[in-house]
């Protein structure tokens, strides 16, 4: 069988194209042909300062692709369209049992812990499949939306853990892709007014045009005076922080109402330990902080159906489609702030 072409991480920047090996499908596993894979913030976070595990790797775990080659016991999936949660879970732990997945230890992930779907073909794992991982891609939906479920999933995961409802008065810190699709959700589910916070014109004018009620350019403005002037005087049912900076991270606990919820999204930098919080605000106005990543098998299903519905769409938030050849200039694309989701396409 013939080899294929795979964009592989050796190092800082270090990225290759390469000929590899397609894989071969064992039992309960398949082979998928990738149709499109989105460059996202941890790929660039391991392009820019190293992998965390596996080196080299083949990155890219927002997939979509169809079933060229099935192991025994999933012949039925033969040339079905497959989107992927890659977050492969044990389905027996505690955590899972709960419903927790994203918690499990046994917990490992493609295009992180294995390889993924910057390639020609990838191999996705039986339990993916048993665990509920994988999901069939319906019809109606185009293979380069259901390679960005997975991101959505985890913002519709944010969401419902702070707990939502319609009539809440929302606001996102950031309106980077991840900021964008907290948006995109909070309008399905909902929430009456959205206020987005942004430093960018560009990614403001993108929020303004998608559903934002308000954007609010951080370019010295007093974010807190100017989120009571939106919420009569009260601030934010809730406040996502989809952007990993320890401003945003203090500037959230100050725009939330009393007895609102803040969800911290987006990861600090490598380099960034910690950030110095009031805690005294968290007392006194009794906020409910929390923080969130990856989604469960259930949740990326919601998110599925989501976009299948037409209640959410993605197509807004992609920039740019390139040819897997492509792939090191998709990633120096991918961290200009003009452009949101670049998909790479075998």
């Amino acid at each position: 069988m013939r080899g294929m072409k795979a964009l592989r991480l050796y190092g800082v920047k270090d990225l290759r194209l390469e000929e590899t090996e397609r894989p071969l499908p064992r039992e309960g596993e398949v082979v998928l042909k990738v149709a499109a894979a989105g460059i996202c913030a941890t790929d660039l976070k391991a392009y820019n300062y190293g992998s965390r595990t596996k080196i080299p790797v083949t990155l890219g775990h927002e997939v979509a692709g169809i079933v060229v080659q099935a192991g025994r016991g999933r012949e039925e999936l033969l040339n079905s369209r497959i989107t992927v949660n890659p977050n492969i879970f044990c389905g027996k732990c505690v955590y899972c049992l709960q419903g927790e997945h994203v918690l499990c230890r046994k917990r490992y992930a493609l295009g992180i812990d294995a390889d993924g779907g910057f390639a020609e073909y990838m191999l996705i794992p039986a339990a993916a499949f048993d665990v509920g991982c994988a999901q069939i891609v319906p019809g109606s939906l185009s293979m380069e939306e259901a390679a960005l479920v997975e991101p959505l999933s985890d913002c519709l995961r944010g969401q419902l853990k702070l707990g939502l409802k319609p009539g809440d008065k929302l606001a996102i810190i950031g309106a980077g892709p991840i900021g964008l699709m907290h948006l995109l959700l909070a309008r399905a589910l909902g929430v009456s007014k959205v206020i987005m916070l942004e430093k960018s014109d560009v990614r403001a004018r993108v929020a303004e045009r998608i559903g934002a009620d308000h954007v609010i350019l951080l370019n010295g403005a007093d974010v807190v005076k100017e989120v009571q002037k939106l919420t009569e005087g009260e601030g934010a049912d809730a406040v996502v922080v989809a952007v990993g900076v320890p401003d945003a991270q203090k500037d959230a606990l100050k725009i939330v109402r009393p007895g609102g919820a803040v969800n911290y999204f987006a990861g600090l930098p490598a380099g960034v330990a910690g950030v110095e919080i009031d805690t005294n605000a968290i007392h006194y106005k009794q906020i409910r902080l929390l923080g969130t990543s990856m989604s469960t098998p259930m949740e990326f299903k919601m998110a599925l159906d989501l976009v299948a519905s037409g209640r959410v769409n993605l197509k807004p938030l992609i920039s740019m489609e390139l040819p897997l050849q492509d792939g090191i200039r998709g990633f120096i694309e991918a961290q200009k702030f003009e452009n949101l989701r670049i998909l790479l396409k075998p």
